[in-house]
């Protein structure tokens, strides 16, 4: 499938009730995209989440983690700790923590009602500004890299 084509949706199964949950959306990019790092996802039928190891791919009937296991083989270590959650953990309090340092040092002279609102907000958008950095400088490049491919709901 090239990467002209991106699908909107795919089917997987879950193994233990053999029933089929159709993703979509953020979702669909979130399990297609084998270094995301989760752990489960959602079976609309049994209406509860459940380990990856427990789905597979209906199109392909490939296990969801034979097929993370798959398109991350090349990955390293260093790689896949960029690409984590606890990365991005890490970056977001590194955002929130710069930014209500400077918001400290620039509302010094001002009344507490402001430091106590404006420090606060301004460690806050640190970390969006981290995540932004976490996602367009770190996770989608080495994706990218990794999968050989722009967008991971492409893979099969």
């Amino acid at each position: 499938m090239s990467d002209a084509t991106v699908p909107e949706s795919r089917a997987y199964r879950h193994v233990q009730c053999d029933n089929e949950t159709v993703v979509s959306g953020q979702p669909f990019e979130l399990v297609s995209n084998p270094m995301s790092s989760i752990t489960q996802t959602w079976c609309s039928d049994c209406n509860g989440y459940f380990p990856i190891s427990d789905y597979q791919w209906s199109d392909t009937g490939e296990n969801l983690s034979d097929y993370f296991a798959r398109h991350t083989q090349s990955a390293t270590d260093m790689q896949r700790f960029l690409c984590s959650k606890k990365f991005m953990v890490i970056l977001w309090i590194i955002g929130f923590l710069l930014s209500a340092l400077g918001a400290t040092v620039l509302f010094a002279d001002q009344a507490l009602w402001v430091k106590i609102v404006f420090i606060p907000l301004t460690g806050l958008i640190g970390v969006l500004i981290a995540s932004a950095v976490f996602i367009s400088g770190f996770a989608n490049p080495i994706t990218r890299k990794v999968c050989g491919v722009e967008d991971t709901r492409t893979l099969t």
